[in-house]
């Protein structure tokens, strides 16, 4: 009877374990697309992040603006344009 209860106990947690693994394994090996908008957002937060920073170095605002706008525009074009603060656009392959 003691025999039984443990092989019971065992197959139990087997078929547990089981149901876990595969029930997951979909989303686990499935990497999520990251939202296209939402990198955009964090893009322009970047590039306004730059901007600030540029106008504390940097005296000629104009300068500083038009970085910003090519930034914007890197941004908008999901980084296919170039721009000197390109970097606020993550790349994901």
């Amino acid at each position: 009877m003691n025999q039984m209860r443990i092989i019971s106990l065992i197959s139990c947690f087997a078929a547990a374990l089981f149901f876990l693994v595969f029930s997951l394994s979909d989303s686990v090996a499935q990497p999520t697309e990251p939202d296209p908008l939402e990198l955009q957002q964090q893009c322009i937060s970047c590039c306004e992040d730059k901007k600030a920073a540029c106008f504390n170095v940097n005296p000629d605002r104009r300068l500083c603006e038009a970085l910003f706008q090519n930034c914007l525009v890197s941004c908008k074009t999901e980084g296919e344009t170039s721009s000197e603060w390109s970097e606020c656009w993550p790349e994901y392959e």
